[in-house]
């Protein structure tokens, strides 16, 4: 019983106000900047979705403060300040998210364009239904990839070269992960759309804003929760035990160069320039206080 308490589905609820709170600070970002861009459409003549969707790279840096939450609160069970992880995360990775919102529109935008194009052709050529087809599942390899993009950011120390290639990598690295993530995802997609295009006069107003409200918080918990364990498997805990091993390791590393470097120096200098930094020489040390 106190292991099902404890778990991730569970503590959804019973932590629910603090995850809430992070993704009502997301929710204002996204919301303010997606309404600049909708008036910026307006008073530009370009009022289509490719151009309200531009806010998602402004808004995604603080996607980063939601996706550290829920790994905090949801994967590791840990109770921390909400505020002050959100918007640290966000100031440690704005630049890395300001490019990751730039993909994720790109994927977006892209897949809105692929799938109108092709579908409005499909009556002339099954050959476009074929192509549709091939571009539904590329955009579904995409969306996996960008699973871990997200949470990979914020837990490890990579390149973002590094981390586009792991995430892809991941996609075909654990199959059946992936694909319940996406099932849940697209469940979830399909749930609040669905009530969206039924609604009408004030419950369209209410299934917008709840959309706002709660759909990138259940989704992106959903996700991170169903490929935590595999991406923990395949890169590293998210706890910083491993980090700490490998900063002890290079720090072992670092004080075996310096002691090469003294040991090659001219033994007439009482110090070394080592790695941008003087190192004075213990045996001239010695040597000095030997002689008085």
């Amino acid at each position: 019983m106190n292991s099902f308490s404890n778990s991730a589905f569970a503590r959804f609820f019973t932590e629910f106000p603090k995850l809430l709170l992070a993704q009502l600070i997301n929710a204002v970002a996204f919301a303010v900047f997606t309404a600049l861009f909708v008036l910026i459409g307006y008073l530009t003549g370009f009022n289509n979705i490719i151009v309200w969707c531009l806010g998602i790279i402004p808004s995604m840096p603080f996607f980063a403060g939601l996706v550290m939450t829920v790994r905090k609160i949801g994967i590791e069970k840990k109770d921390v300040p909400v505020a002050k992880t959100f918007f640290g995360t966000v100031k440690e990775n704005f630049k890395a998210f300001l490019l990751h919102g730039v993909v994720t529109y790109a994927i977006i935008a892209c897949s809105i364009f692929a799938f109108m194009y092709y579908f409005s052709l499909l009556g002339s050529s099954l050959a476009y239904g074929s192509m549709l087809t091939v571009y539904v599942l590329f955009s579904l390899i995409l969306t996996s990839m960008m699973f871990y993009v997200p949470i990979m950011s914020v837990t490890y120390e990579l390149k973002i070269s590094d981390i586009y290639k792991n995430s892809f990598i991941l996609v075909f690295g654990n199959i059946l992960k992936n694909i319940f993530a996406m099932l849940f995802f697209i469940a979830v997609s399909l749930g609040f759309i669905l009530w969206i295009a039924a609604a009408e006069g004030t419950m369209l107003v209410i299934a917008i804003t709840v959309a706002v409200l709660f759909y990138p918080l259940i989704a992106t918990y959903g996700v991170n929760v169903i490929i935590a364990k595999g991406l923990q498997e395949n890169v590293g805990s998210f706890t910083g035990k491993d980090l700490l091993v490998d900063k002890e390791f290079e720090e072992k590393v670092e004080k075996i160069v310096e002691q090469q470097a003294v040991e090659r120096a001219d033994s007439s200098n009482d110090y070394v320039f080592v790695n941008g930094k003087m190192i004075k020489r213990e045996s001239n040390t010695t040597d000095s206080k030997t002689e008085k």
